[in-house]
């Protein structure tokens, strides 16, 4: 390149200032009679302009690489180790106390998973997918944070209640809700005052509101009908039908809640005043906690409310976890005598009790926790 060429260039990138090196002008021109000391000279007069140039470029580049290289690998890194961890620890409990329905199927069921890819025409089992959906919960909700780990593996993890049909419910309640929760995601709520146990009634409240138009079909809500145990139980079953009777709307109510990451759990009695014949009934008992730190937390029921139409949700008075006992219709003293015995679902094997199922009368497969003595306290004051 022709000195003047070279000259030109530099002017265009730092601004074109004749006035600023004299020297510089002296080593454009064509001068080449100047002797070897003042073309040094110039040289060294331009090395300010180089400086300014090639300095800010090299910081940049060493900051590129720090920031784009070194950081974000470290924490994506930590963050998938992190998610790795929590899913193989799901995973270990749910196998661990695994109900003995599901042992013959532990393979097609998704046990013996290893999250990689599947080959073509296969894919993941449930337990892979519910275990997924129980992680993103947690990090799409703020009140997952105060739900004691081991609560929220029993009470969440889990992709069954009783010994409904096992199908995979988790993603499509998941997905199905993210709207309708959308105000209460990590960053819509902010920095909200709100306490944590506030959230979760308002949110159990809004699901067991809308839950039964938004998962109805041809415009309908689901609604109850007696009698349908264990013929129509399960999630998948209550939305192909749009109906189902007490049993398979808790189970639905439970799913739905646990999906977004909200412990909760089917509570019942297998027969009132301990005689079969005079019927059982079934509703929901929710977790929740006491305070920030989760501790203390306590388990509180209602009753699913479903046959609630699309736009009428705000008129509808669906049940909630502040309403007295005493204005659900079992919830009475001559209900609660003593002669009833009441129940509630679990999946930890260590669990003292079994949840005894009134279709299935000597079935003992579904760990369960004797809720008799809450229930006659609770109920037995209500006239």
């Amino acid at each position: 390149m022709d000195p003047e060429e070279n000259y030109d260039l530099t002017e265009s990138l730092v601004g074109g200032d004749n006035d600023a090196y004299p020297a510089d002008i002296s080593m454009g021109s064509n001068n080449r009679n100047t002797s070897p000391t003042t073309r040094c000279s110039g040289r060294i007069r331009s090395l300010p302009t180089l400086f300014f140039i090639v300095t800010p470029m090299i910081i940049f580049i060493i900051v590129v690489f720090l920031s784009a290289a070194l950081i974000p690998t470290d924490v994506t890194s930590n963050s998938s180790k992190q998610a790795t961890s929590l899913r193989d620890s799901m995973m270990q409990y749910l196998a661990r106390h695994i109900m003995p329905y599901d042992v013959p199927n532990i393979a097609s069921l998704g046990f013996q998973s290893n999250g990689q890819p599947k080959p073509d025409g296969m894919s993941d089992g449930i337990v892979d997918q519910t275990v997924y959906y129980s992680i993103q919960a947690k990090t799409l909700y703020p009140w997952t944070d105060s739900i004691p780990q081991d609560v929220y593996f029993e009470y969440v993890v889990p992709y069954a209640v009783t010994n409904e049909p096992r199908t995979n419910h988790r993603p499509l309640l998941f997905n199905a809700l993210k709207d309708t929760l959308k105000q209460y995601e990590r960053a819509a709520i902010g920095n909200s005052t709100q306490s944590t146990q506030d959230q979760i009634k308002e949110v159990v409240k809004l699901i067991n509101t809308e839950l039964w138009a938004l998962m109805g079909r041809d415009s309908k809500p689901i609604v109850f009908k007696a009698s349908l145990t264990p013929r129509i139980y399960d999630p998948l079953s209550v939305i192909a039908f749009g109906y189902s009777s007490c049993t398979g709307l808790a189970i639905m109510l439970v799913s739905a809640l646990r999906s977004v990451g909200i412990p909760a759990r089917m509570a019942g009695t297998p027969a009132w005043y301990g005689d079969p014949s005079k019927g059982d009934h079934s509703w929901v008992e929710v977790y929740v906690v006491s305070n920030e730190s989760g501790k203390d937390g306590k388990w509180m029921f209602l009753e699913p409310t479903p046959g609630i139409a699309e736009g009428k949700e705000d008129t509808a008075n669906a049940d909630n976890l502040d309403r007295d006992p005493c204005k659900r219709w079992f919830c009475k003293a001559d209900r609660f005598n003593g002669s009833t015995k009441t129940y509630a679902t679990r999946y930890d094997k260590q669990a003292t009790s079994f949840f005894p199922m009134a279709w299935a009368d000597d079935d003992r497969g579904v760990p369960g926790e004797d809720r008799s003595k809450f229930y006659t306290s609770t109920c037995g004051k209500c006239k």
